[in-house]
């Protein structure tokens, strides 16, 4: 299927390259190297390589170079558009590798577009570049190769007058081979509603990922018809005439990531403000709101005026209940939903080695936790506040900064001799990343740029870690 997928890929390439010479075609282009050194030489500060879509080898030190295009072209007398690009990344170190991080066409007509590759599209009202990274899916892990068919943005809904729109989109994709469940498939898709109003918009949907299919080393081969495929897409659970594991029977098929996402943006003369809430999920209990409190709030200023400071956001992170009932009586939780984490699917919400959803979940083996799971850190309460703007005309800048208070995964609260489970403040282990990131542009009428950085992780998650990132990047654009 993957030789198929292949072919159309090509095929939307080609397409793209024989319309090259139309009157609205454009040509995006760029390389860019940077080199990551980090204090211990073994491991790289968090935000070195959290949010880089699987480019960054973290365990080492790293000189990465990217050479990128796009290309788009959306001919005046077609309602046809295409767009075609690549990322090839090339990486020098201890895991060196060459690969395309990004590869992909998409078609498009009207109001809808097809993608087939693999291409950057994290999901959800939060995926912002200076965000802490979606719940859904962020630029963390490499893009996975799928099929898409989506919306072209927000679509006006007939006779409301542009006073309402709606956003979908639904995917099909392939998961690495040498998983714990080899040969698994992706299911994504989304709905969302906006409705505006002069200087206000409002926002809310559902998005669904389903992780499913494959064969399994314990319980074989896993539901994957067609009638299976229709209760995924439907988050059902399998039949129960089925051989499926029980919890599939009893549940749904598959290792499910979810969430209600809803938000708003007001805009004014000279700025905009937007905030945004998402309700994680992870099973059909917690579609009943089971645990409304896990899940992230975010509230951002964009200021159209102000160099200095042109965007910040602020974000709240919490996954403490995990599917826990409320008990008015006790102020610690002890749900056992143990998110990214699934019974069947061991290799959890990952995909070739990192996280596809928010990097503080970490699947990385952590001195302080037991870590009997892929996902060995789930139990978060975090605050991030990311800012950025332009010092001078060719000096810009970029901030991160990350507290997070961990507490590992359920296991870690298994009950003591006596029955009683451990509280989680017993538990409680804290962390501060920070990162900071220039962009000096050396040449005008080259475009070239150099960027530097440091980033500098502190507390008790990780041991200190500071790290430096020098690098160039040039960029360029015709008009064909």
């Amino acid at each position: 299927m993957q030789k198929k997928l292949t072919g159309l890929i090509g095929c939307l390439l080609v397409l793209g390259v024989c319309s090259v010479y139309g009157q609205s075609s454009t040509l995006h282009y760029g390389l860019q190297s940077n080199l990551l050194l980090s204090s211990d030489n073994s491991t790289l500060p968090f935000w070195f390589y959290s949010e880089q879509n699987g480019r960054v080898d973290r365990y080492s030190n790293n000189f990465l170079t990217d050479f990128y295009s796009v290309y788009t072209k959306i001919p005046s007398n077609s309602r046809f558009r295409y767009k075609t690009g690549f990322n090839l990344s090339s990486r020098l170190s201890d895991n060196s590798s060459l690969f395309f991080s990004q590869l992909f066409g998409k078609i498009g007509y009207g109001f809808l577009n097809l993608t087939v590759g693999r291409f950057y599209n994290p999901i959800g009202l939060s995926a912002d570049n200076l965000a802490m990274g979606s719940m859904m899916v962020s630029r963390n892990a490499t893009p996975v190769p799928k099929i898409e068919i989506s919306t072209n943005g927000f679509t006006n809904i007939p006779y409301t007058h542009g006073y309402f729109q709606f956003k979908a989109m639904m995917a099909h994709g392939w998961l690495e081979k040498d998983r714990y469940v080899a040969n698994t498939y992706l299911h994504q898709k989304y709905f969302y509603l906006k409705a505006q109003y002069k200087f206000f918009e409002g926002y809310g949907g559902i998005v669904h990922n389903v992780v499913w299919g494959g064969t399994s080393p314990r319980y074989g081969h896993l539901p994957s018809s067609f009638s299976d495929f229709i209760r995924v897409l439907t988050g059902s659970a399998a039949s129960p005439n089925s051989d499926a594991p029980g919890g599939e029977i009893s549940n749904a098929i598959g290792n499910t990531v979810a969430a209600y996402d809803f938000g708003m943006r007001l805009t004014f003369p000279g700025f905009k403000i937007k905030a945004s809430r998402l309700f994680y999920l992870e099973d059909t209990v917690e579609s009943r709101f089971r645990s409304p409190w896990d899940g992230t709030w975010e509230a951002a200023l964009m200021l159209d005026n102000n160099k200095w400071l042109s965007k910040i956001i602020w974000q709240f992170l919490s996954t403490k209940r995990q599917g826990s009932l409320f008990d008015a009586k006790h102020d610690e939780p002890y749900g056992t939903d143990s998110y990214y984490n699934h019974f069947i699917y061991k290799d959890g919400w990952t995909y070739e080695g990192m996280v596809i959803g928010n990097p503080l979940l970490l699947n990385e083996p952590n001195p302080n936790f037991k870590g009997q799971r892929t996902i060995t850190n789930n139990i978060i309460v975090a605050q991030h506040l990311g800012i950025k703007g332009q010092l001078t005309h060719r000096l810009g800048y970029q901030a991160l900064f990350t507290y997070s208070r961990n507490y590992g995964t359920s296991s870690d609260q298994y009950p003591k001799q006596n029955g009683e489970y451990i509280p989680l403040s017993d538990i409680r282990v804290d962390e501060f990343s920070t990162y900071l990131q220039t962009e000096y542009l050396i040449s005008p009428e080259n475009n070239l740029r150099l960027t530097t950085g440091v980033a500098f992780d502190t507390g008790q998650l990780y041991n200190e870690r500071f790290g430096l990132q020098v690098g160039i990047k040039w960029v360029g654009l015709r008009r064909l």
